[in-house]
């Protein structure tokens, strides 16, 4: 189960990044084009929050099942002084937890916001800053996905 989830979370990570992107980009181009806010721009929000909820559920799970995180919880003490173990048991899912709920903020607010400008705004603020800061905590040296 433990690697059928981590093969899965590793692959919803690109797809999660394009949709990111993507959704910056049409935030861009509105901003820039004062284009009205349409049914295109609302949907790569939406599909962006759902893949950050779907990877961050995969990766609480992966949490509770991992072989990895087990044997440093049961020793926090050298876990903490392991730069490795550190990334995986603490920094990496606060990281994500903390950009996720950006995106959704940013989700909620965007839908909120009555001025075609505003949303457009408020969809590149939000989602811009989530992305930066998971972009920051991926453990992309670790990861065999990311060695093609």
């Amino acid at each position: 189960m433990y690697i059928t989830l981590l093969t899965i979370h590793n692959l919803l990570r690109w797809l999660f990044l394009a949709a990111a992107l993507y959704a910056i980009y049409r935030a861009v181009m509105g901003l820039m084009n004062k284009s009205v806010y349409n049914k295109s721009d609302n949907t790569s929000g939406t599909f962006l929050v759902a893949l950050a909820h779907s990877q961050l559920l995969i990766g609480i799970i992966l949490l509770f099942v991992s072989p990895v995180i087990q044997a440093a919880m049961a020793d926090m003490g050298a876990a903490m002084k392991d730069k490795a173990l550190r990334l995986q048991l603490i920094e990496h899912p606060l990281t994500m937890i903390i950009g996720v709920v950006l995106i959704q903020i940013g989700r909620i607010r965007t839908r909120k916001a009555y001025a075609d400008s505003d949303k457009y705004k408020r969809s590149l603020i939000f989602f811009g800053i989530g992305l930066l800061l998971i972009l920051s905590r991926i453990p992309w040296g670790s990861s065999p996905m990311f060695r093609f």
